[in-house]
């Protein structure tokens, strides 16, 4: 079994743990430079799921502030923030929510990253394997991978929830999500 080998089967079955003290060869310059090559790529495409995990999480949150933000303004003026004159009012509402829930909950956004990691990373894994691009072009696989989930996870997941949370605080307030003409 060749090192890349190794270590896309260390990154399939969860052991990442393993995957990092492998990598630990690279640092005793024991590696080819295929193997080099081959490490520093599933680094940096563990590093960008990741980052990409990290950014689901910080959406969802984002996706709850703009909701909250609506409910907040459907309750207090009684119109919807997409009503004449509201969306300015509704911009201060979710700015000032999210100058809570954005800095000062970093920590634990990124705590809740963890969970997701692992999902985010299983899906984008199966996605890379399942290509019929991943024995021609592996590179451009890896990357159309990591936009195939961002573009599931974030556009999809994220835009979908956050306009059923939407949705469930028109319900809640009892004002209607899009203005009535006059």
């Amino acid at each position: 079994m060749t090192y890349s080998e190794k270590s896309l089967m260390l990154m399939r079955d969860h052991n990442i743990h393993e995957l990092i003290e492998l990598l630990g060869v690279f640092w005793n310059k024991s590696m080819n430079d295929e193997e080099r090559s081959e490490a520093f790529t599933t680094v940096v495409y563990l590093g960008a799921i990741a980052v990409l995990a990290y950014n689901f999480v910080a959406n969802v949150v984002s996706g709850f502030v703009f909701a909250a933000a609506w409910a907040r303004i459907s309750v207090v003026t009684g119109v919807s923030p997409l009503s004449e004159g509201m969306w300015e009012k509704f911009l201060q509402a979710n700015y000032a929510l999210d100058m809570f829930f954005g800095g000062p909950c970093i920590p634990a956004k990124a705590i809740l990253t963890v969970p997701f990691f692992f999902a985010y990373r299983r899906f984008v894994v199966n996605s890379t394997s399942k290509s019929p691009l991943k024995e021609r072009f592996p590179i451009i696989n890896r990357y159309l991978s990591l936009m195939l989930a961002w573009l599931v996870a974030n556009v999809g997941v994220v835009g979908g929830a956050t306009y059923l949370m939407v949705k469930i605080t028109t319900f809640w307030t009892g004002v209607p999500m899009f203005p009535v003409a006059p």
